[in-house]
């Protein structure tokens, strides 16, 4: 891409995702920019030979420890990220759970909750690989918790941590809130987005001059590629040829080579005094919405 065709108000540029102008290589098309695994079957305080083994497993970005050999399904959304613990019991900072209770952690946040689960509900969404592992003790929860239920001991909170919102944008907006890339940066900033933006930005900086197309598609805006066409198998290889663009232009590399420099205002940022990186606000994420020019 030429020096002088920078201008990516990205929307502008973007009549090629509409219009499938951009030619996509076949690595492209059969793997796009995914998001991560939003569930995971997880053993933790064990090796590989089911030895018992000490220390901290991170997750999308959040610590677990346990004591013992733990099994605990893994599920990130595009807000929470939750282990329910089937069998022994896991640790995330000073919070204990054991079989029949949740780890509750906000991606935008360190504070991390405790919660019962319903093991009969957990047990009916088990993919068939996953149960002769999980089957029998979420059955032995499911009968302690009728039990208890019927003493009154339990009652619903009415929290679905895999879906805080309606399920038709929980998937949609998981579709770009949950790369990676977008996750670790949430995860650092914490809520806070002057942090945010920077990190945002040094990431996009590094990624670009590093020639890493996949790393800068997960920050390239996704509304206008999503406005072109809500499926993720269309609008992922789009934002993904487009940030090939990006990373092909010499000029670019080497004005972000050097970083980029924030704004006072968290949404944008100097790079090499050549270039303006604008930012916008996408469901508690930052994206890069414009590549500009300063002359």
């Amino acid at each position: 891409m030429p020096h002088g065709s920078i201008a990516i108000t990205i929307a502008g540029a973007l009549a090629c995702a509409a219009s499938a102008a951009i030619a996509l290589p076949a690595a492209a098309q059969q793997h796009p920019d995914a998001p991560v695994r939003d569930r995971m079957l997880v053993t933790f305080g064990a090796d590989a030979d089911g030895q018992e083994a000490a220390g901290e497993t991170v997750l999308h970005g959040v610590s677990y420890r346990a004591e013992g050999a733990t099994r605990a399904l893994v599920v990130v959304s595009s807000e929470l990220v939750t282990a329910a613990v089937i069998e022994g019991r896991l640790a995330q900072g000073g919070i204990a759970a054991r079989a029949g209770e949740a780890l509750v952690t906000p991606i935008d946040g360190n504070r991390t909750r405790r919660y019962g689960f319903d093991a009969a509900r957990l047990a009916a969404t088990l993919p068939p690989a996953w149960q002769a592992e999980a089957a029998a003790p979420l059955a032995a929860l499911a009968e302690r918790q009728r039990r208890r239920a019927f003493w009154g001991l339990v009652e619903p909170v009415g929290v679905n941590a895999a879906a805080p919102v309606a399920p038709e944008a929980e998937a949609f907006r998981r579709a770009y809130l949950t790369n990676p890339t977008v996750l670790a940066l949430r995860r650092e900033a914490a809520g806070d987005r002057a942090a945010l933006a920077r990190l945002t930005l040094a990431r996009f900086a590094g990624a670009l001059a590093a020639g890493e197309a996949d790393v800068v598609a997960d920050l390239i805006d996704p509304a206008p590629f999503t406005d072109a066409d809500a499926d993720p198998a269309v609008w992922r290889p789009a934002r993904l040829a487009f940030a090939r663009r990006l990373t092909a232009d010499s000029a670019l590399r080497d004005a972000l080579a050097a970083g980029i420099a924030a704004g006072p205002d968290a949404s944008s940022g100097e790079a090499g005094g050549a270039f303006r990186i604008g930012l916008v606000l996408r469901d508690r994420a930052l994206f890069v919405a414009a590549v500009e020019p300063l002359t």
